[in-house]
């Protein structure tokens, strides 16, 4: 989503430098900035932020509890993992692929002077296990890719809280304005 923003700014910097050299340089940083995000949209999904109604249904689906490790897979802006970390979790994290996204997220926290932490990289290859309850917002093939890949590697009584798409193979133990809980069994 910002990347078309970002993509839109370099390219009138392009267009607009005189030397050559410049040119290259915004079009390489271009490359860099940009790249990731279209990953992650093809892979996961592209930023869309999460309606405040299903932010609320989250919260009471997830029943944080004090000692709970929270980890929200492509957390965007990181509006959801940040209501999260005000439950009083004892750690809450948010994973963001999009850098102009992930800088946004980070801009965020800082301002709010939030507890959660937002960390540049690439969901899929982050050990999930480690977390209590996993929250997520990915288009119907991530979420088959979830479910094959990182379903099974998680930890029994580990919650998955989706927002807007199901896991197909995976019963619901809750559901609310569009939000579904899964309990690792």
């Amino acid at each position: 989503m910002l990347e078309v923003l970002v993509t839109f700014l370099f390219t009138i910097l392009i267009v607009l430098s005189g030397y050559f050299w410049l040119k290259l340089i915004f079009l390489i940083l271009l490359i860099l900035i940009v790249t990731p995000g279209v990953y992650a949209m093809a892979r996961g999904a592209p930023f869309v932020p999460s309606m405040d109604k299903a932010v609320q249904a989250m919260l009471k689906l997830g029943k944080f509890k004090q000692g709970d490790r929270v980890v929200d897979i492509g957390c965007g802006d990181g509006k959801v993992i940040r209501k999260i970390a005000k439950e009083n979790v004892k750690r809450a994290v948010g994973y963001e692929l999009s850098v102009p996204t992930f800088l946004l997220a980070n801009l965020k926290t800082f301002f709010n002077r939030g507890k959660e932490q937002i960390k540049f990289g690439n969901f899929w290859h982050q050990d999930l296990s480690q977390y209590d309850v996993i929250v997520c917002f990915l288009l119907i093939n991530a979420m088959a890719d979830f479910e094959e890949t990182l379903w099974p590697k998680l930890k029994k009584g580990t919650r998955v809280i989706s927002n807007a798409f199901k896991l197909k193979g995976v019963q619901i133990e809750a559901e609310q304005d569009g939000v579904y809980l899964y309990v690792k069994k």
